[in-house]
């Protein structure tokens, strides 16, 4: 029987990064709450690890001959910097609102969320409406200014940028100096030794993308895939729901695996630890939130190319120059929406009474 590397490889990475989120309790928006509003950088610097553990082993294996990021995506030449920019920013804005990531909605739905199913099928709508439905004709525009092309400069990653404006020995050194500061930031913090839950959840998460860029290596040499790639969680959610619509089955690859994996995996470890709870909506107020949040993140997550995952996780891995400007719009997208929530400033008050509910 033939095995399909892209689909074995998609489910087993899903399953490791969503094993790893659930057990570590691992979520990209409670870090940015604890940090902007608490104070509190151990999430943060979790993350940090996360994207520290994905780099080191990405880089590691491309180095070794296990990576070839030569036909990824995400190191185009030509970058959409008003996508990236953009597009983090709703989907950080998208993120306030709906209390997670795209691949937090994923980790709560597998442990029984309804809130968190629900609103992972509108980011999903969201997302298939701005890629080939009613919205995207406006994405085509707004993508089609703030083009910058790389390739004079050595192309859309960080190490062949520096290899051509420095030298060969900037283009690995810089990289890993500045992964190996996010990890010791992490092991360094007092504090959070004493969460090692949370630090297991980041390391796996971050070996989960590494180890979705080697399946997908190895999918193309056997032409199972047509080109590598890792985890994301905002464009595979509108293909699944298409497939599960239309035409189930036929396409499945790589992201749509994973996705799988992640919803299988939280299960199982809520399932091992007594934590499958049934959650639905507490009130209206919160629903509209959450579904607002939910579209945000749908749009934005496909003007950007990728999630806090896709582009936080799997582009940093791979040195991409999108990465840290993506980063940094989704902290001024989830500041402006937690000062929002704050504040008490309703995102969809388009024509509700103002009554407190």
């Amino acid at each position: 029987m033939d095995v399909d590397t892209a689909i074995i490889g998609g489910f087993l990475s899903g399953a490791v990064a969503g094993a790893g989120a659930r057990f570590g309790r691992l979520c990209s928006m409670s870090a940015i709450e604890d940090a902007l509003v608490g104070h509190d950088y151990r999430g943060a610097k979790a993350w940090g690890l996360a994207v520290a553990t994905a780099g080191l082993a990405t880089t590691s294996a491309s180095a070794l001959g296990w990576v070839d990021l030569s036909t990824s995506a995400m190191l185009a030449s030509r970058v959409h910097l008003l996508g990236t920019l953009l597009g983090g920013i709703l989907f950080g804005l998208g993120m306030a609102q709906a209390g997670t990531c795209s691949f937090g909605l994923l980790v709560r739905a597998g442990a029984g969320d309804l809130r968190a199913l629900v609103a992972a099928m509108i980011v999903g709508i969201f997302a298939f409406a701005a890629t080939a439905g009613l919205l995207a004709p406006i994405r085509d525009a707004l993508l089609g200014f703030g083009v910058v092309d790389l390739a004079p400069v050595g192309g859309a990653s960080l190490d062949r940028l520096l290899n051509q404006e420095v030298g060969p020995t900037a283009g690995w050194l810089v990289p890993t100096l500045l992964f190996l500061i996010l990890a010791l930031s992490a092991f360094l913090d007092r504090r959070l030794r004493k969460r090692p839950r949370l630090l297991a959840g980041a390391l796996l998460v971050g070996l989960a993308v590494a180890g979705g860029w080697i399946a997908t290596t190895l999918a193309v040499a056997r032409l199972d895939a047509s080109r590598v790639e890792s985890l994301s969680f905002v464009a595979p959610s509108g293909r699944a729901l298409l497939q599960f619509m239309s035409a189930p089955f036929r396409d499945v690859g790589f992201s749509l695996a994973a996705l799988v994996g992640v919803i299988a995996a939280s299960f199982a470890v809520a399932a091992r630890r007594g934590e499958l709870r049934w959650e639905a909506f507490d009130d209206p107020r919160e629903m509209r939130r959450c579904l607002a949040g939910a579209a945000l993140m749908g749009i934005g997550g496909v003007l950007a190319h990728g999630c806090t995952v896709g582009q936080g996780l799997t582009a940093a891995s791979a040195l991409a120059v999108t990465a840290p400007l993506f980063t940094l719009s989704v902290l001024i997208g989830a500041q402006a929406g937690l000062k929002m929530l704050i504040e008490g400033t309703a995102l969809w008050r388009l024509g509700f009474s103002p009554r407190a509910e």
